[in-house]
């Protein structure tokens, strides 16, 4: 069956309420999530070529990252704007960083594709699994370049193939098959899977110099009643999908998610899920 087409301002729209939703998750599991995942914040902002006193957007910052990580290392002589279409995953942004005492970053409830800043005013742009959610996205990285000045660098991760991809795979895929649901051909986690398609939205941006890379982030939970505590904290569009559903569908949803991560991590007890990432940069000429 062929996934059918959808409307970006509907999606948009769909995003906002489901992030919303999912924010409270988020911050519950901060550190948790920070933990696993921290270094790719770091290299994001490497690769965007952030130093101090550089002024950065972050695009899709959700709770605060990297943003929190780029406002570090441009230190009190830099700035970052931390934008995302989430309202309440900016206000925990916003708490995150006064409680790590950084006055030096600017939260703006903006989706990618309507941010409207002065041309040439950033120093170096990023998005962690963010950009990627944009149904127009090739678009949205134009206007962003806009943003850059000649020669800054803008840096974005997404997930790799779905079964590199555990931690994701295994609910989504256990969600449709248990609600029989069909592909819904929506941007999302998984859909940008490859060098080549994540290379290519910054491409399609307009960025020069392209290059891409792989690297890997391990996520460990106690026990697979855990694991599915994780993810119905935090994955919105697994959230959402089981949100659509009545009564005891939900909960048999999320019992089968349990016992599929039972099946993969090989019992009840603690398992890990090692997951690809891929980090494409590039710049704005």
């Amino acid at each position: 069956m062929e996934p059918k087409a959808i409307d970006p301002d509907d999606f948009r729209h769909s995003q906002h309420k489901n992030w919303d939703s999912a924010a409270v998750g988020w911050n519950e599991w901060r550190e948790f999530n920070d933990r696993a995942d921290r270094h790719i914040s770091e290299r994001l902002v490497e690769l965007a070529g952030v130093w101090p006193g550089s002024r950065v957007l972050d695009v899709a910052a959700g709770y605060g990252e990297p943003a929190l990580t780029a406002a570090r290392k441009a230190g009190p002589e830099g700035s970052v704007v931390a934008t995302d279409i989430s309202a309440e995953m900016l206000a925990f942004g916003r708490e995150r960083a006064a409680a790590a005492g950084l006055d030096n970053v600017e939260f703006v409830e903006s989706g990618a594709s309507s941010l409207d800043f002065p041309q040439a005013s950033f120093d170096a742009a990023v998005s962690r699994w963010g950009i990627i959610f944009e149904p127009e996205a090739e678009a949205a990285a134009g206007r962003i370049r806009g943003f850059l000045k000649p020669g800054a660098r803008m840096a974005i991760a997404s997930w790799g193939e779905p079964d590199q991809v555990p931690f994701l795979s295994i609910p989504m895929r256990t969600t449709m098959e248990r609600l029989n649901l069909p592909p819904t051909g929506m941007p999302g986690p998984l859909s940008r899977p490859t060098p080549a398609a994540l290379g290519g939205l910054l491409e399609g941006g307009g960025f020069s110099k392209i290059a891409v890379e792989q690297d890997e982030v391990t996520f460990e939970f106690d026990s697979p009643t855990h694991f599915t505590a994780y993810i119905r904290a935090i994955a919105a569009p697994i959230r959402a999908m089981i949100a659509l559903h009545a009564g005891e569908a939900q909960e048999e949803a999320w019992d089968a998610i349990t016992r599929a991560a039972a099946e993969a991590g090989g019992g009840s007890g603690p398992l890990s899920f090692s997951n690809v990432v891929l980090l494409a940069s590039g710049t704005a000429t």
